[in-house]
């Protein structure tokens, strides 16, 4: 069993990526391996935005990362400084800022590199997309 960690850098409805991520991630469980986190950075972040409602036809990015991290207990972590620029904010940070809403989607949690650099390190592999 090979234990793999995501990294997310493209936004989610600019390229396929997000898509591949996901099917990449449901095959690696599928198949028996352990996926140790996903990590969103960069314009990723806007797949942990709440109030982001796709064109109709169109699946939500955000509700199929949210399925994956309730049906196989994976942690969906949103790099806090990127998430911050786009006014992607948990409570913590809304209220420290004092804006008007928290906009983080519910499966999501903010978090630093730090915690990238330590899925990297306890990652076999980390697959970029």
């Amino acid at each position: 069993m090979t234990t793999y960690s995501l990294l997310i850098k493209s936004s989610p409805y600019a390229t396929v990526n997000h898509q591949a991520a996901l099917d990449f991630a449901t095959t690696l469980l599928t198949e028996g391996h352990r996926l140790q986190r996903v990590f969103l950075y960069q314009e990723a972040v806007f797949a942990a935005l709440s109030t982001q409602q796709p064109v109709q036809g169109q699946i939500s990015i955000t509700q199929q990362w949210q399925s994956l991290a309730t049906d196989a207990g994976i942690r969906i972590q949103v790099c806090i400084a990127n998430a911050l620029r786009r006014g992607v904010t948990d409570s913590a940070e809304q209220q420290r800022y004092n804006l008007p809403a928290e906009t983080l989607a519910a499966g999501f949690e903010l978090a630093g590199l730090g915690e990238m650099a330590e899925a990297c390190a306890d990652s076999d592999r980390v697959i970029e997309f």
